[in-house]
């Protein structure tokens, strides 16, 4: 399931998403021979509008579903990198068509 971290500041990289997001995945507990939740993709995107303001944004990958859904609600309000952001579901269909739409 992918998650969107909306607005992040100019200053936050990969590295401290995944931090930020481990924070939760470090805890879990997991029985013997199950998946250990993973991170599969983290990346950062821009986006500007047709005023020119760009906003960034981190989407981040993770399996199984049930530790994205943890992720979420543990993670929502609180602070990365001094600025509270939101964590929510990121559907991919609505990149796929801004990008038809560029």
């Amino acid at each position: 399931m992918n998650i969107i971290i909306p607005r992040i500041t100019g200053k936050t990289n990969r590295k401290d998403l995944r931090g930020f997001v481990n924070r939760v995945l470090d805890s879990w507990f997991r029985l013997p021979f199950s998946a250990h939740p993973q991170i599969v993709r983290c990346r950062i995107i821009s986006v500007t509008d047709r005023t020119g303001t760009t906003q960034r944004h981190g989407i981040i990958n993770v399996t199984p579903d049930d530790a994205a859904l943890k992720i979420i609600r543990k993670l929502n309000g609180k602070f990365l990198n001094e600025k509270r952001v939101g964590v929510k579901r990121y559907d991919l269909t609505i990149e796929k068509s801004l990008d038809r739409m560029a």
